[in-house]
């Protein structure tokens, strides 16, 4: 899988809230100006409003581990896919190369990681839209910051093993698909170091505007893999016949298209409306063919990590 070679931290629209992390707050008389803190407004609006059943659920102790949510058991097992990567390219690193496992798929496995990784943070907000449960939240924050870590690892790993000329920054600026990867993690970075909430205490306002180049990112990853593969479908010959979902672009466009949907006002305004009317039927009926869309290019993106991680595991390389 083609690079993008950064990441960003968790993406919020500018209604969201988050839940709390294990921050201690700022005394009030030590806020800085302009500071809004949302945490308390989070938990203001939660005492006020009904939460769905399984979010009940879910804060409910596990009988056979007495003080362990079951929210805290569900969130360990679904915050190990982020480790992937790292377990699949762990023995080209330990090696130094062997095979040129590092050389010839690196960018495979720590981009289609990384990708992952990033559709993963910004898929919460539309799942919260179409379940109304917010117990899953904190995965937007954890998933954004493996991307950018995931990314880093990527990008530092490409400019000493890939075989580009011009040296680290021929390696990491040499081609037009290169660059745009790096353009990617320069705007990442800020948003990276900002990804906790003292920072969001600290910058305030600030801090949500600069969050929004979160979807500036999500453009530049689309144009980053529209340089790496073009508009030509591929792969016909792959074994299962299909040209167009083996191409990077399309697999992150099919999963793209029903994240931004959801992200839309009217459309998020709509869905509260026919849950609350007791029509949740027809909210998943109207996006079924939507979210067909989306599991078929994410499949193809997690098919493609486990193959390709494979290969590096056993060192059966299979350079592109």
């Amino acid at each position: 899988m083609a690079r993008p070679d950064t990441m960003q931290p968790y993406p919020y629209a500018d209604d969201e809230r988050y839940p709390a992390d294990d921050y201690q707050r700022y005394p009030v008389d030590n806020r800085p100006p302009g500071f809004v803190d949302e945490e308390d407004a989070y938990f203001q609006d939660a005492a006020t409003s009904k939460k769905t059943s399984i979010d009940t659920w879910m804060e409910q102790e596990v009988s056979f581990l007495p003080g362990v949510k079951r929210k805290t058991v569900a969130m360990f097992f679904m915050r190990l896919p982020a480790f992937v990567p790292w377990f699949f390219i762990m023995r080209g690193w330990l090696s130094l190369n062997q095979d040129g496992s590092l050389t010839n798929t690196e960018a495979e496995v720590l981009g289609t990681g990384g990708e992952f990784c990033f559709l993963m943070a910004i898929s919460i907000t539309p799942a919260i839209t179409l379940t109304g449960q917010r117990w899953f939240a904190p995965l937007r924050r954890w998933y954004g910051i493996f991307f950018a870590l995931i990314g880093i690892s990527d990008g530092t790993t490409a400019a000493i093993t890939t075989d580009f000329s011009g040296g680290p920054m021929g390696r990491l600026a040499g081609h037009s698909f290169l660059l745009a990867g790096l353009l990617i993690m320069l705007v990442a970075v800020p948003l990276l170091l900002t990804a906790n909430t003292p920072m969001q205490r600290i910058m305030g306002r600030y801090w949500k505007r600069l969050q929004r180049f979160t979807y500036l990112l999500w453009a530049m990853i689309a144009f980053h893999l529209l340089l790496l593969d073009g508009f030509g479908p591929f792969g016909a010959s792959d074994g299962d016949g299909d040209p167009i979902f083996h191409h990077r672009f399309y697999q992150f466009i099919a999963v793209s298209l029903p994240l931004v949907l959801l992200r839309l006002s009217p459309v998020k305004r709509w869905v509260a409306e026919q849950r609350a009317a007791g029509k949740g039927w027809l909210v998943w009926a109207t996006f079924a063919p939507l979210l067909g869309l989306y599991f078929l290019g994410m499949g193809f993106i997690i098919n493609e990590e486990i193959q390709t991680g494979t290969f590096v595991l056993t060192m059966h390389i299979q350079a592109d």
